[in-house]
């Protein structure tokens, strides 16, 4: 018999002595902790980060970004909005960005390349896809809003021209981004001198607070229900019968440079890097303990390098937003990774990323959940399959 796990309890091991504290110790305080001694400039969200990236490099319309296939779709969308061409690039289930499979798609009119670390894994062939870069003229941007707290030191990102960064994904704080500048070419100034719209945030807010309480499908099906729209899932897209990413996922303008809000801002500068890194660590190994062999379940991440934070526990299974659905009515914060396809997007030719956002399924792995709620999600997940 499976017992529910009361209240949150810390399942940590020994914190990593090199990143002790590091945000509490710090007489400046919080998160910029992380980027002391960078040119780094907080943002409303990562996507918010991005659009100014493509204004610092000096991007024009129709210049061509080759970005990877597996993506969310809304890390992408910053870049349509400045008028760039996306051009897709292909990713398996190994998740690297390969170079000898990036290089043909480089034409005269690609002037950058778009890389992300998934789930925290640092990409592997990261030096090569720099020479790559630097042989074709062509800049880097580092997506490492899922990689915060993973390399030799926490936020890395020193390999991209610029770097984008996420903490709402590690610390449970309302949206918060930054750019970090990396090319000493590059001007440092701050682009995010607006202050983040008050009915943008409360709308946020609210979003936020109904996915904490009701998991993401029956937040969404209130949300229209208080629109007076009909409930359903991601409408399908007109050509290609693809389902569509969730509307707030596309950049906002009203977003464009703007700062950090205070509700992301202030509980950031409480957050223990040490803590969070040794949680995450610890709660992976216990999945994969559990998970290991289990029938209907492939893990995407089966081992983990020293130095990786992992963001969540990534794997693959069959008729997975049912599974999904299951997951979340018994509480459980689990998620259909990456589900729906950016409208804006060519995904001809793209069956291995299609693959990857049609069967990952995201298992909570946080600072604040411990042994018996792994315990639990495991025998739920085992039990929906």
């Amino acid at each position: 018999m499976t017992t529910k796990p009361t209240r949150n309890t810390l399942y940590c091991g020994d914190p990593p002595m090199r990143f002790s504290n590091l945000f509490r110790s710090d007489p400046e305080g919080g998160y910029m902790s992380l980027f002391k001694g960078r040119r780094a400039f907080p943002s409303y969200n990562t996507r918010v980060a991005i659009r100014a990236a493509c204004d610092l490099l000096e991007l024009q319309p129709g210049d061509e970004v080759l970005a990877p296939a597996y993506n969310c779709g809304s890390e992408v969308d910053p870049l349509i909005h400045a008028g760039l061409s996306v051009r897709l690039f292909p990713v398996a289930q190994d998740l690297i960005a390969d170079p000898a499979r990036i290089e043909p798609l480089i034409s005269p009119r690609t002037k950058a390349l778009y890389v992300i670390h998934y789930f925290g894994v640092i990409q592997p062939a990261l030096a090569e896809l720099r020479e790559l870069c630097d042989r074709h003229g062509l800049r880097m941007i580092e997506d490492c809003a899922l990689s915060l707290l993973s390399g030799a030191s926490p936020a890395e990102g020193r390999t991209g021209d610029v770097s984008v960064f996420c903490f709402y994904k590690f610390v449970p704080v309302l949206g918060g981004g930054a750019l970090v500048i990396n090319a000493p070419d590059l001007q440092s100034v701050n682009p995010f001198n607006r202050p983040a719209p008050r009915k943008v945030v409360v709308k946020t807010l609210v979003r936020t607070g109904l996915t904490a309480a009701l998991g993401s499908t029956r937040a969404k099906g209130m949300v229209q229900a208080l629109k007076g729209k009909p409930v359903a899932e991601n409408a399908p897209l007109e050509n290609d019968k693809l389902e569509d990413i969730p509307g707030h996922y596309y950049f906002n303008p009203a977003l464009l440079n703007a700062g950090m809000s205070v509700f992301a801002s202030r509980p950031l500068k409480s957050f223990s890097v040490s803590q969070a890194i040794s949680a995450r660590r610890s709660n992976w190994q216990r999945y994969r303990d559990l998970l290991e062999g289990s029938p209907g379940v492939h893990l995407l991440l089966p081992e983990l390098a020293p130095e990786t934070c992992p963001l969540n526990m990534p794997v693959m299974v069959a008729d997975r937003d049912r599974v999904v659905q299951t997951l979340q009515s018994k509480g459980i914060g689990a998620t259909p990774w990456w589900a729906g396809f950016n409208r804006n997007l060519d995904w001809s030719g793209q069956e291995e990323a299609m693959a990857l956002k049609n069967k990952a399924l995201s298992l909570p792995l946080h600072q604040y959940l411990g042994a018996a709620h792994l315990d639990y999600i495991t025998a739920q997940l085992q039990a929906a399959l």
